[in-house]
């Protein structure tokens, strides 16, 4: 998603690797709460590296009447009691591809959520003309192995053109230099959206594919960001602070690659500043699954009132990542987080 930049201290004093306190870096995006939707597994493309469960269509698309009953409790607690702004990202799959999908966009706008969805971007320029105006903001996924490069940028620049658009772009380290030349391509072509390099996971599990220490410098250095859009986006880059009150400016990317991604212990926010609904119909708190289920699509659900403590070793997903999270001794001890 687009990351935005924001009125921060020109040099920041960087933060031990194990910060009092993971903090957004924009205000606003802390009273958003971002439901990650997955609504199906289908999807158009079947990468080598993506789980055969993320794509092979054996789960059905869910029902619009269940979504639609889960908008009214989401709006009910977050938004009527908690004051705080829905804000829902479709995955899939490919979220497109949901019979249904401009309903439920046009749905969340009327009860006043942000809408965006992660997208390859495969569907006809004429579809994204019909649903760009029904979204606030866009992720695009370049995949190398099925992507169509002349379609994709085109894509990609009409939606940059009408809404803050991020764009991902997967790299393979078997497939690192080509890659690489097409990221540079989609850079140019389309200034208007900010770009991520993507190193894979195995499995989209905590290991990373085996990269050079090179390569690895490189996708660091590669990602840039767009111009400001402060609240127009549900998330951006986080703060890191130290019980000093110092803190470095950090991107979701950056924790990966940095290995500071661990916060077992930590007490997150997880189900007060995000939501994960599974392909299945059940709902987590977060994709990690840390403080368990909370109901299911079509069944009772309990929405959280207070934050969790992080049992997970490491945090792997970018949503995950970009959610608020403190040190349980700072806390007792006062350190750093007024």
């Amino acid at each position: 998603m687009a990351e935005p930049q924001t009125a921060i201290a020109p040099e920041p004093i960087p933060s031990p690797d194990h910060p009092v306190e993971i903090r957004h870096a924009e205000p606003d995006h802390a009273t958003c709460v971002l439901v990650d939707w997955m609504l199906g597994n289908a999807c158009n493309h079947a990468c080598s590296y993506c789980p055969t469960a993320l794509h092979d269509g054996s789960i059905p698309w869910q029902k619009t009447r269940d979504i639609l009953d889960f908008y009214d409790l989401l709006d009910s607690h977050y938004q009527r009691a908690l004051g705080r702004r829905v804000w829902l990202q479709f995955t899939g799959g490919e979220p497109t591809m949901h019979p249904q999908i401009a309903r439920l966009l046009a749905e969340a706008s009327a009860r006043g959520f942000g809408t965006s969805l992660i997208s390859n971007g495969g569907r006809t320029l004429r579809f994204w003309e019909e649903i760009a105006p029904l979204l606030d903001s866009a992720v695009l996924t370049y995949h190398d192995e099925e992507a169509d490069h002349a379609h994709f940028l085109d894509v990609a620049a009409l939606l940059a053109e009408m809404i803050p658009l991020h764009v991902n772009v997967t790299v393979h380290p078997d497939r690192f230099e080509p890659i690489m030349a097409r990221a540079a391509e989609i850079d140019r072509a389309i200034p208007g959206a900010s770009l991520s390099l993507k190193p894979l996971r195995v499995d989209f599990g905590p290991t990373l594919y085996r990269y050079t220490a090179e390569q690895m410098a490189r996708l660091a250095a590669g990602s840039r960001g767009a111009g400001a859009r402060g609240p127009t986006t549900p998330r951006g880059v986080m703060l890191t602070l130290a019980g000093d009150g110092s803190y470095q400016v950090m991107k979701a990317n950056a924790f990966v690659l940095q290995g500071r991604n661990r916060w077992q212990g930590y007490l997150c926010e997880a189900g007060l500043e995000s939501l994960r609904v599974h392909g299945n119909g059940r709902i987590a708190r977060a994709t990690c699954g840390a403080g368990g289920p909370v109901g299911r699509l079509g069944a009772p659900v309990e929405l959280p009132l207070s934050p969790v403590i992080c049992d997970r070793p490491a945090c792997t997903c970018v949503a995950d990542i970009l959610i608020t999270k403190r040190r349980v001794d700072a806390l007792t001890q006062g350190c750093g987080l007024a």
